[in-house]
């Protein structure tokens, strides 16, 4: 036999407070729960913060379901995530991101159904297989990329005609981007990333209710899991969730209420009515991924914000900043860096200029490439080529005037006076421009066509 194991007394606990009491009464109830043992202290719980929390999510999860918020798959999920929240937040850490793992797969075949699901996990089983193949990186990227082609030509029905049209949307959802960052990520890595992490960053939960979802990146995610406290980060989702049911139904209120067609545009005003309607219709997206990032953070995902004032940009390479920020993230960090990195013996304007086409050249494929998965079909047409050709065009431009201008200091720092008049009138001036020239940009790329949106123009004026 093995050597006694004595266990150890209460009160050589208390002190340390790594441990998970049972509480005793109102007041254990009211008390800090505490850690268990190893346990992050951004982990430490406390009923008396969590139980409020839990209460707010609840009652937004009612108003989902009031005015049917994003449909039913996403009121689904939205009470899955209602009934996991306290089971993880009670949960070791060490088994918080398994159950999350598990969660989502409990959202994916509620919303898609168990045939659907199969074929769909079966699938992310081979893709994610592949990956952590003991070979070289470039075999391992190869592979993948000959299982997408193959995939690719199941999609357009030339092999396996019979899977359901809903396993390639929610597999494009989960793998088209992501499966980018994440082979870029093993490239870079120094040892294997572990499954339970690369797991969590294909199954998310709110994934399965918006196919157009935010590109998360694979190491923000990771860094950020409980990165901070976990209640001030759960409130951090709340106020996202708050923001995004907003957006949806001011979406609802413009799209049903105040947008006129273009047919309806036989005038300057009623043109400005349909500039501004239509380009404040991006508010679904906007509120869809402040839904998605908000539920991530109910459990324990710390992630930056998705959009920052995007309406308030005074500039073009501000609006870039500011609209769609992981997608920005994104293709800095897999074009522009590399691009730029490589025409680094070169001159900056040249480097500056090949690396923004590249990026806007990318973002115009790779927007045809999410609406195959999507859809089924490439997205090329006249005015989505006119779309990105401009825009790309608008920012290079910006991106060599503020290299070539001095950076000002930020107003309010140090020594800084209050903005005079003029200054304010400046901003207001580069503000509205801006925005009324994206407005008219969104129009071209809405438009069914280059002709009726031309049509459009000349009844306006």
């Amino acid at each position: 036999m093995g050597p006694e194991i004595r266990r150890p007394h209460t009160a050589e606990l208390a002190p340390h407070r790594r441990y998970f009491p049972i509480p005793h009464g109102v007041d254990g109830l009211a008390s800090d729960l505490g850690l268990y043992p190893g346990e992050p202290e951004n982990c430490r719980r406390s009923l008396r913060r969590f139980l409020p929390i839990f209460a707010h999510m609840g009652a937004m999860v009612a108003v989902f379901g009031v005015y049917r918020l994003e449909g039913r798959a996403f009121q689904m999920l939205a009470v899955i995530a209602l009934a996991a929240l306290p089971i993880h937040y009670t949960l070791p850490y060490r088994r918080k991101k398994p159950f999350f793992v598990a969660a989502s797969i409990v959202g994916l075949v509620a919303v898609f159904g168990l045939a659907a699901s199969v074929i769909v996990l079966g699938i992310a089983a081979i893709l994610i297989g592949v990956c952590y193949l003991p070979i070289s990186w470039r075999a391992r990227a190869a592979i993948v990329a000959a299982t997408a082609l193959t995939l690719a030509l199941a999609r357009v029905g030339r092999i396996a005609p019979d899977v359901p049209e809903t396993v390639w949307a929610v597999l494009g959802s989960m793998f088209m981007f992501r499966m980018i960052l994440y082979l870029y990520e093993l490239k870079h890595a120094t040892k294997p990333e572990p499954l339970v992490d690369t797991l969590g960053y294909f199954f998310l939960l709110p994934n399965y209710a918006f196919m157009h979802f935010p590109v998360v990146d694979y190491r923000t995610l990771q860094r950020g899991y409980f990165a901070n406290e976990v209640h001030a980060t759960q409130q951090v989702g709340l106020r996202m969730l708050f923001r995004g049911m907003i957006q949806l139904l001011l979406y609802r209120l413009i799209y049903h209420d105040i947008l006129i067609t273009p047919d309806e545009v036989t005038s300057f005003p009623s043109l400005m009515l349909f500039l501004t309607a239509n380009y404040l219709l991006y508010l679904h997206v906007s509120g869809q991924f402040h839904l998605a990032c908000g539920m991530l953070h109910l459990f324990g995902f710390s992630l930056p914000e998705t959009h920052h004032n995007y309406l308030l940009a005074t500039s073009f390479t501000d609006y870039w900043r500011r609209i769609n920020i992981y997608w920005k993230d994104f293709m800095v960090r897999v074009v522009f860096n590399p691009v730029a990195f490589r025409l680094k013996r070169r001159p900056q304007p040249i480097a500056l200029a090949v690396a923004t086409t590249a990026v806007f050249l990318t973002t115009w494929l790779l927007h045809a490439y999410q609406s195959f998965w999507l859809r089924g079909s490439w997205s090329f047409s006249g005015h989505d080529t006119l779309f990105w050709g401009i825009l790309g065009v608008l920012v290079l431009v910006n991106v060599q005037v503020d290299a070539r201008t001095p950076r000002r200091r930020t107003l309010g720092s140090k020594g800084d006076h209050a903005p005079t008049p003029h200054m304010i009138a400046v901003r207001v001036a580069k503000t509205v421009a801006t925005f009324l020239t994206i407005a008219l940009l969104w129009s071209l790329w809405t438009s069914s066509s280059v002709m009726a949106w031309l049509t459009m123009l000349r009844r306006a004026f």
